[in-house]
Order: C-alpha cells, then sequence, then structure tokens
C-alpha cells in the first residue's frame, strides 16, 4: 500500500539499474517497454485507490497469485492496522502520552472529533489499532531501575485490588495434576503479543484465533530478563483452588480475612443488596449485614460473589518496586491476594532481595520458608531482624532496638556464601511497611519495623508502590473494561513507559551535577556510573562501580583545578582546600545549594548512599547537617587515607547514637572482623548542638576485656582537644558526665 496526496503520482520513467524497461512503482512484477501500456497499467492503479480528504492510497497486487500485499512501511509515519484504518505515528505518540497522563484513547478520539467536526472509525477499532502498534513496536521491557540496577538490595511489595478485568471463574480449566507452577514467560507474552497483531489482520466478525484466555497453567506474570533466573518462572495460582490442608500447615491466605475489612468500605446500600444477592435477611444495621455476609463466606459459592462485587473479577495486580519506585515485577492475579503471589515473583528472581517490605511480612516469610524448607529464604530469625526474645520484644515495642546492616551501605568485605552481589550478605528479612506495622497481633512482629535498622529508617520510602498505585487507579476506568489479555498488554506497557520516564528522569538529574564532557554508562548490575565498564562480565568478576571510585573527573580548560581535588592528590595543607574553585565546580555547588529547586531531586551517589539536594543544604548552609551526608563525607574520607596506605574505619553516624542513654547500646556488637588491621576509627558523636568527630586511635590484643581505647575528639566547631583512655569493660559503670561524654 502506498499513500500519497491527492492529485500526485510517482514519476515514471525507464529503468537505468538493471533494465531499459519501464517498471510499474505500484507492483514490482510488472515491466513494458511501452510507454502507453505503462501509461494504462498505472491508470487503472488509480482507478483502484481509495481518495479521502485530500490523501489517496494505493495497493499492490501480485500478478500472478493476485495476492494483496501489506503495506507496513513505518518510515513513511504512518501506521497501518487492517488496510482500512491508518495511523500517524504522530497521533500514536499522543495517544501513548495521553495513556500516561491516565486518559483514555477514547477520549482523546472525542476530543479530535469535536475539534475536527469529522465523524471518526469507531473507539474500541482506534484503540485496537493503537495496541497493534505497540505490539509492533520493539520495546524492550526491561523493568530495571538505572540506580538499583537488575538485582535491588531492598524492595517494596503491595497489590493493586482495583485493577481487575472481567473473568468467569467457573470457564477456567483445573490445571493437570502433574503441573507444578512453572510457566514459559516468554511464550506468554509472546502470545498475548499475537493476539495484538492478529486483530490486523481479520476481517469484520471473523473471531481472532490467537485470543488468550485466562489459565492456572498458561498464565505468567512478568519480570525483566536480566532480573530473573530464566524464562521459566512460577504461577502456583492453582494451589489456591485447593479446599484441604494439612494440619502442620498454617492458613497463610487471609483472603476471607481482607475480603471482610473491605466489606466496612462500602455503604450501607450496597451492603444491602449484596445481602439480598446472597439469600440473606436485609434488615438491621450495617455492622449486622457485614456479620452476616462474613459467615456466609465460609461457602465458596457465596465467597465468589462477595469477591467479584468488592474487588472485580479478578484479584488485581501485584508489583514489586524498589526504593525508587521502578517496577520490577508485576503479576496479575486471577484469584484474590495471597502471599503466595509475591513467593512466585521473588523465586523467580535470580538473586533474592536482602530487605522485602510487604503488608503482611510473617505471613510471606513463613510462606516462602515453608515452600523452601531446605534453604530457608528468610534468615536468620524467620526473617526478623533479632531473635525474638522477652526482652528483644520488649525494647522493640519501646523503639530502643536498633540492628544495624552495614552490608546496605557498603558491601561486605568477607562475602557470604550463595550472598547478593551488591551487599555481600546472605541474609534475608521480612519487614512491615510503616502504615501496616501495627495491624498485627503477633508481638514477634515487632522485630519486623523498619525503624530497627538505622540504615533504612528514614531512607526507604515504604510507600512507593502505594503512591503508584494513586496514580495507577486514576486508568481504572477504562483498563478495567477490556478483556483479560487487553488489560495485561496495556498495563505492562503502561508500566513499561512509566519505568522509562522515571529513570529519565533520575539520568537528567545526575548529568546536571556531572560535567558535560563525563560519560555516564552502566556497570555490570545495571547501575549508571561515571567512566567506562566492561560490557559483558561474569558474575565472580562483577563488581560494583560508583562516583566515589572515579579518581579523576577530566575537564578540557581547568585540568590543574581537578587534579589537585582528585582523591589521590587531596592533602591536608591549605594549599589545597583554600584554590579557587573551577568555573564547573561553582556551577555545581550553585545547583546542589539552589533551595528553590526540588529538596529530593538525586545528585549524587556515594556507594550504596544516594544524596539529594536536601542533604548538600544541609552541609552547605548553616544548618545542623544531616546524618547521611556526614556518613558519604566520612567515606570519602576513609577512600582517600586508603589511597595513602592507611586503613581507616569509619562509624555510622546512625550506629554511634544507639550507644548513648538511654539505649546504651554495647559497641563492640558493632566493631568489623578487620577492626584490628585498622590505624584509625572516626566516630561522629552529636554533642552541645553541633557535630564532633572522633578520631580513636586503637591499640588492640583481641582480649576485649583488656581494650584500651585512645579518644582523640576534634571539635570541629571551636578546635578544641580532649584526650581520655579507659578500660572498655567499665565504660557502662562510669558516673562522670565527663567520662559518658567522652565514650559518646
Amino acid at each position: 500500500m502506498n499513500v500519497f496526496k491527492k492529485g500526485s503520482c510517482p514519476v515514471i520513467s525507464r529503468c537505468t539499474r538493471c533494465c531499459s524497461q519501464y517498471h510499474c512503482p505500484f507492483c514490482e512484477m510488472y515491466k513494458t517497454t511501452s510507454q502507453l501500456s505503462i501509461d494504462n497499467h498505472v491508470e487503472n492503479h488509480l482507478k483502484l485507490a481509495v481518495h479521502h480528504d485530500g490523501i489517496s492510497t494505493y495497493y499492490k497486487v501480485c500478478s500472478n497469485c493476485s495476492m494483496m500485499y501489506r503495506y507496513q512501511e513505518f518510515t513513511d509515519g504512518i501506521h497501518n492496522f487492517n488496510d482500512h484504518l491508518l495511523l500517524s505515528l504522530h497521533l500514536c505518540v499522543i495517544l501513548r502520552n495521553a495513556l500516561q497522563n491516565h486518559t483514555a484513547v477514547s477520549r482523546v478520539m472525542s476530543i479530535l472529533e469535536a475539534t475536527a467536526k469529522a465523524k471518526f472509525p469507531s473507539k474500541d477499532t482506534v484503540l485496537h489499532a493503537y495496541l497493534h502498534f505497540e505490539a509492533l513496536s520493539s520495546h524492550v521491557y526491561s523493568y530495571t531501575c538505572i540506580n538499583c540496577g537488575y538485582y535491588p538490595k531492598v524492595v517494596i511489595m503491595d497489590l493493586h485490588k482495583k485493577g481487575v478485568f472481567s473473568i468467569p471463574f467457573s470457564e477456567i480449566a483445573t490445571p493437570p495434576s502433574d503441573f507444578k507452577g512453572d510457566t514459559n514467560i516468554v511464550s506468554f507474552w509472546e502470545s498475548v503479543t499475537m493476539e495484538m497483531i492478529g486483530r490486523g489482520f481479520l476481517s469484520s466478525g471473523r473471531k481472532n484465533p490467537f485470543v488468550v484466555c485466562p489459565s492456572y497453567d498458561c498464565w505468567a506474570p512478568w519480570i525483566g530478563p536480566n532480573t530473573r533466573k530464566s524464562d521459566i518462572v512460577l504461577n502456583t495460582e492453582h494451589a489456591k483452588l485447593q479446599k484441604t490442608k494439612s494440619c502442620d500447615v498454617p492458613d497463610l491466605d487471609v483472603t476471607e480475612e481482607r475480603l471482610g475489612d473491605e466489606l466496612f468500605n462500602l455503604k450501607v446500600d450496597a451492603v444491602r443488596k449484596l445481602c439480598k444477592e446472597c439469600g440473606l435477611d436485609t434488615k438491621g444495621s450495617r455492622m449486622d449485614l457485614v456479620l452476616r455476609l462474613r459467615t456466609e463466606m465460609q461457602n465458596r459459592s457465596a465467597y465468589d460473589k462477595i469477591f467479584q462485587q468488592i474487588w472485580g473479577a479478578s484479584g488485581g495486580w501485584a508489583v514489586i518496586t524498589c526504593p525508587c519506585g521502578i517496577v520490577y515485577s508485576i503479576k496479575f492475579n486471577i484469584r484474590a491476594e495471597s502471599p503466595r503471589d509475591f513467593a512466585d515473583l521473588l523465586l523467580s528472581w535470580k538473586h533474592f532481595p536482602n530487605v522485602v517490605i510487604y503488608d503482611f511480612a510473617r505471613g510471606l516469610a513463613a510462606h516462602v520458608n515453608l515452600r523452601e524448607a531446605d534453604s530457608l529464604p528468610f534468615s536468620p530469625h524467620e526473617g526478623r531482624l533479632a531473635e525474638p526474645t522477652t526482652a528483644n520484644i520488649q525494647l522493640a515495642k519501646e523503639g530502643k532496638l536498633k540492628v544495624n546492616l552495614p552490608w546496605l551501605k557498603n558491601k561486605k568485605e568477607n562475602e557470604d556464601t550463595n550472598c547478593h552481589p551488591l551487599t555481600g550478605s546472605s541474609e534475608h528479612y521480612a519487614l512491615y511497611d510503616r502504615f501496616h506495622e501495627f495491624n498485627t497481633k503477633d508481638p514477634r512482629d515487632a522485630l519486623r519495623r523498619i525503624q530497627v535498622v538505622p540504615e533504612l529508617c528514614g531512607w526507604v520510602n515504604t510507600q512507593t508502590a502505594e503512591q503508584l498505585f494513586a496514580a495507577m487507579r486514576k486508568n481504572n476506568y477504562f483498563l478495567n473494561m477490556l478483556t483479560p489479555s487487553g488489560h495485561t498488554f496495556l498495563m505492562r506497557n503502561i508500566i513499561h513507559h512509566y519505568n522509562t520516564a522515571q529513570n529519565k528522569n533520575m539520568e537528567d538529574s545526575l548529568r546536571k551535577v556531572v560535567s558535560p564532557s563525563d560519560q555516564l554508562t552502566f556497570n555490570g548490575y545495571g547501575q549508571i556510573v561515571l567512566g567506562t565498564t566492561p560490557q559483558s562480565l561474569n558474575d565472580s568478576e562483577r563488581h560494583t562501580c560508583d562516583i566515589t571510585q572515579i579518581d579523576q573527573v577530566h575537564y578540557p580548560s581547568q585540568g590543574s583545578v581537578i587534579d589537585m581535588t582528585a582523591l589521590q592528590n587531596v592533602q591536608p595543607n591549605r594549599a589545597c582546600w583554600m584554590h579557587p574553585q573551577s568555573s564547573d565546580q561553582i556551577k555545581m555547588i550553585k545547583n546542589a545549594l539552589n533551595e528553590k529547586e526540588s529538596q529530593q531531586q538525586f545528585l549524587a551517589q556515594v556507594g550504596a548512599t544516594i544524596l539529594v539536594r536536601s542533604d548538600f543544604i544541609t552541609l552547605g548552609h548553616p544548618n545542623d547537617v544531616e546524618g547521611t551526608i556526614l556518613n558519604a563525607c566520612l567515606s570519602m574520607v576513609r577512600d582517600i587515607a586508603d589511597l595513602k596506605n592507611i586503613k581507616v574505619h569509619c562509624f555510622s553516624s546512625y550506629v554511634t547514637v544507639t550507644w548513648l542513654p538511654p539505649l546504651c547500646a554495647d559497641p563492640s556488637a558493632n566493631l568489623p572482623d578487620h577492626i584490628a588491621e585498622c590505624d584509625f576509627i572516626l566516630l561522629p558523636s552529636w554533642a552541645s548542638n553541633h557535630w564532633m568527630i572522633c578520631v580513636s586511635l586503637l591499640c588492640l590484643n583481641y582480649q576485649f576485656s583488656l581494650m584500651q581505647v585512645t579518644l582523640r575528639y576534634f571539635d570541629i566547631t571551636n578546635s578544641c582537644v580532649f584526650q581520655e583512655s579507659f578500660n572498655r569493660t567499665s565504660f557502662k559503670d562510669h558516673e562522670t558526665k565527663k567520662q559518658r561524654d567522652v565514650f559518646a
């Protein structure tokens, strides 16, 4: 098919490449030496052409079998859906951006019809044409964050229960008895894509032979190709159909309890109508009606009826996001939510996250450990942060228990067996998000609270999934009306463009603080870094690469200044720190300290620590310095010392504060294994409304009861020096204020 403006026609001339004959510009098979013959032949094409509003379309036909050629030339700026409906690529992009702004295709077409005062094809046909366009586009559904890489160490999980599609449960066949939940993710999504493409080749009224119907044995989630173990992923929703359970397996599916809770969110009229549909007495208060329905839910048929009334037909879609808000996995549930759904996703990942944040953490940990009894993924303490003793539980409830996970900030030097590649730790914890940590009745769940971990408290936003749902629920009015395959295909596509936009924003923020001459690339773990990194690395050879590891940033015109501030050249003298700043440095500083810009804008990364503008403002203005950027500064000091063969260990500012009353934690519990190899340790201390850097000179003999620590305090504000020597075994017994302050 060819498209021309009305009245125009391709120029006909003799061939100069393969022969001296006339070639038909519409059908390549026709050749002639006669000018009259070629004119008559082209005239026949013009008679068959379709003319509409200044546009003429021509199609090619095989002269041997009369088969019509399919026109699908994107380079012409046109997308052909079904040889009758043609969309400009500009319109396709408009529809894509409209969906990202929660505007349905039907509404866009209504606006265009009102503007052009013309009648366009049906809105459903245009929607199918757009899905056809997206199916033929070369998208790479990577579902990964440029900051967290392929394998995030901390993830947040939740369910969007209002995002549903209509599905008759009675028509879903029971899977074969030998089905174990293994599903080919590539084959499934290729079949869904084929259904979208097949719509463009069907005549009106003909049934699509590529339709994908929901089934327990052929229904797969989407996990990024670099994040999943293999193309075979888990989907064990068929296990939800089992009505009998072993007496030693706890009931982890809390669907009826959560469904009962949702009944309280319905209006009285809706509850009364639901009672009538279930054949129950409709008299009484809302509480009476809800109690009757909860009792009736013990019956499976009544349960399904109530579930479809509250949740819709399907079970919503579950997501796993990183702390940056990027979606890594999405699963479209056929039945109601269960920890099983998230366990399927996590067990399909190549590397299990170290910290999983979920609103039913206890059920998730128990379910996963029951399924993987040999390996017990959530350990130690069944995914709790400490041993569930009475003392630990009480301290956690009072907010006095602190458990440090330093490998979340800096990778362990001595990696554990089967560890996470970014942390070096094989520990895995299941924690509650902040809004659900008090909903549990088990007192041991106090050991699953975020605030117990200083490295997570104040850094991880546990509501990233909820914030995603707050935006995506604006799409429910049109997504919930689609077929199951259309719903899943379009939702995966919308999330893909959402991830792409979020990653682009983070990359743009990073480019604002680096020189235009700097090169941004990706390391072996999919994290964006400065400099060049080998393109292909084995797992054993991969290593993290971040801004602190780039020794020298090359500026073409101000090399001397940059050379002086490179880590290996920094010197403890006035000539170094009083040297005039370069223009690029001044520009970066002004951008970092601009209080009018977004305070949460990503500016830099030091190790595993993400620094935003609010962190730099506390450092650059006369404010109290925030602990996060203080830790980043100390890590830079450590790196400078390491380049000079001086071993320095820096304690986190979130750790040292736990040594003070009322917590009075034991400092020996925070000592790393390599502490005896260090020349100095740095302890940040908050006293008299300002920070003090305590430089500790160690003299260790591995007898902790005899270990002597000499503390020399350098007061940043007053340049005062204190020195105190004491026995570690007696520091808790010191009564004088001076001794307690010195140890602080």
